[in-house]
This record gives C-alpha cells, structure tokens and sequence, in this order.
C-alpha cells in the first residue's frame, strides 16, 4: 500500500523555493508516498491535462527534495492554460530506476485519487529522468499518453538491475537534445526496427548537457502534443532529416535590471536558489557584464554580505577547478552564479532576493585568482 502524508503547501515551498509565492492562481500541494517527497502546482480550474515530472541524478547525500518551480516560463505557461504540474523527490538519491518509476507511477495515482483521473498525462525527464521516462514510454500505453526526454542518459544502468531498453516506446516520444549529446538519442530514434511509434528528436544549436531553455522545453511539449493530436510537427527539419527538427530558440534578452554603481560594477538580485546544488541565479544578463567590462573569460570580484569572492565568467563549470567560483549565462540568458562541486548558496548564505555586487578585476588579479586554491 502506498503511504501519503500531507503537509502544508505553504511551509514546503519554503523548503524547496526560497518562499516564493506561487503563480496568481496556483495552488501548491505537497506531502510524501512511500518516503519520495511530491509537489504539485494546480490552476484554478484544471483542464485534465498533466505534466508529470522525472528529475536527474543527484548525490545519494543530496536532500530529497521536490524542486518543482511554477514560475519558469515552461511550467508557468502551461498553469496559465490549466495544465497541472507535479514534480517527486524519489524514494532516494543516486543511480535509480525501477523505484524511480514507481515513484512516478505513484504521484500520478495520488492525483487522480486527490482531484480526479487526467484525460492526458505527459512525462519529461532531463539525463537520468530522461532515461526514466523512454522506460516508462516503452511500457505498454495506458497511463501515460507521451514524454520528453531531454538530454536522456539513455546509458544508464542501476547496479544490479535487470532494466534495460527495447527500443520500442509505445506512446509519442520526444527527445530534446544538445547538440554536443545527439549520439545516443539519434541512435535510439534511427534503429532498424518496425515500430509502431517512431521518436521524434528535436535537436538545439547549443553545445552543453541539458543546456536547454524555457521556450525549447515549451516547443518540445508542444511537440509531443501535436504527435498525440496526430498532427504534422511545425518545426524546420535538420538538413532535411526525418524526424529531426531544429528546436532552437534564442534567448531574448530584456531591459536590464541591475543597478549601475557609481564606482563601477552593479548589484544583482537573487532570482532563484536550486535547493539540491545551491546554484544562484541572478537577474543579470551577459550585456550588464559587458558593460561591467566583465568579459568572458576573466575573473571577477563578487561581493556578499560583506565578504568577497573570486568568480570566473565562463562557460559553464568545467571552466573552473573543484570548489572555485563560476558564472555563466543559462540557454534562458540569465546569469548563473556557481561553486564547482559545491555550493554556493551556503558558502556565501544567500537567499532568493538577496542582492550581490559584481565588480571587474584587474588583469594580473584574475591571474592570481586562476592560481590561488578555492576559497
């Protein structure tokens, strides 16, 4: 039997969201089955469509935790349309997969004991969540009428486990993938088999591992929507491959919301603080730092609260050793802040609406600051 304990929305967005308020309109609901932490975003009025959501490995000594933000734009726009919205922590941390699926089957249980059964229910799951919801895709249809797949670590494997891909899904499939990643996924979608369903693979111009954004994870639902729907997918195929569409979307860059310090450099604000790996991501775009003269590249200096750190503006965290500072903008062009293998949230006791000062550094300091051990 599965056990369901409640708790109160408003003291468990707390814990997974920096206290936030949710969207105009949205209920959070949370609790816990059979030790796996859940949350679920509700609209006002549920059109019986449901986004179900697998994450990515973490660390067996991460928090289990429910990370689900209704305010990106993905997620944010399908509550507008009366989409539902749930997220679950799993049992555990670590390389899992059987129980990790049955997790899932277990919140989609919950909801439609708590609020009634979904009409739709769509699965999308980044690298080890992606490998998650091809399994359950291949599984006999029913429960489920499509998924994404973003970035999927299609070679995952549980140890000891007996798990392993058949390459037949059974339910529209739809992998968002990097460019940099396309190998395994292209070979799951081309195998020489007579399938009944074919995946569809949506490839992005960005290097990365799932260094995807907002309005890319939109196109790929609205994607496997269309394939549920049966009809003909609206994206430009990739050098006239089929079942491959290019589904690139830029970042579009907005005015800029920092404030410009007089003595150089500018404050930034703490949007967002990711609960599993203490990233930060500020309202800063990569034009405030080009204003800076923060190029990419360099170090920088950060100041919070009252201390200062060293930071690298890069590309992303293979650009610094373990535990130095990082920044790079995401594929939605907003800034992350960042220690390698660490957590920077913690090191420097920031929280969502905190304000931090970016200042540039002379030359032969960023030399330094590239030699000197982590702080």
């Amino acid at each position: 039997m599965r056990r369901v304990l409640p708790f109160l929305a408003a003291l468990a967005l707390i814990a997974w969201h920096g206290g936030q308020a949710a969207p105009a309109g949205v209920k959070l609901d949370t609790g816990e089955i059979e030790g796996a932490q859940f949350a679920i975003a509700r609209p006002a009025q549920w059109n019986r469509f449901l986004l179900l959501i697998a994450h990515g490995y973490r660390e067996e000594n991460a928090p289990l935790a429910a990370d689900l933000n209704p305010d990106h734009l993905a997620y944010r726009t399908l509550l507008d349309e009366g989409w539902m919205v749930a997220k679950t922590s799993y049992r555990r941390n670590g390389m899992i997969l059987r129980d990790a699926i049955a997790d899932l089957d277990n919140l989609r249980a919950h909801i439609a004991t708590a609020y009634g059964e979904p009409q739709w229910v769509i699965l999308e799951g980044d690298s080890m969540g992606g490998a998650i919801v091809t399994l359950m895709a291949e599984r006999p249809a029913g429960a489920y009428q499509g998924a994404v797949a973003v970035d999927p670590a299609l070679q995952a494997r549980e140890r000891g486990g007996t798990m392993a891909f058949n390459l037949e899904p059974q339910i529209p499939l739809v992998f968002l993938v990097n460019q940099s990643e396309l190998g395994p996924s292209r070979q799951y979608q081309t195998a020489p088999l007579d399938r009944t369903v074919r995946p569809v693979l949506l490839q992005v111009a960005r290097d990365g591992h799932v260094n995807v954004s907002q309005r890319e994870r939109l196109v790929a639902i609205r994607t496997v929507v269309a394939l549920i729907d049966r009809q003909p997918v609206a994206l430009p195929s990739v050098n006239g491959a089929p079942a491959i569409f290019d589904a690139t979307q830029p970042p579009a860059p907005g005015p800029s919301q920092v404030r410009l310090l007089n003595e150089g450099g500018f404050e930034a604000r703490v949007t967002e603080v990711t609960v599993v790996f203490g990233n930060l991501v500020l309202n800063a775009q990569p034009d405030d730092l080009a204003r800076a003269d923060i190029a990419p590249g360099t170090w920088f200096e950060l100041e919070a609260k009252q201390h200062l750190y060293r930071v690298f503006y890069g590309r992303d965290f293979a650009d610094v050793k373990r535990g130095q500072w990082i920044a790079f903008p995401n594929a939605d062009g907003r800034l992350i802040l960042g220690r390698n293998y660490d957590n920077a949230a913690a090191t420097a006791g920031l929280r969502e609406d905190d304000t931090v000062i970016m200042h540039r550094l002379p030359p032969d300091a960023g030399a330094a600051a590239a030699a000197e051990p982590a702080p």
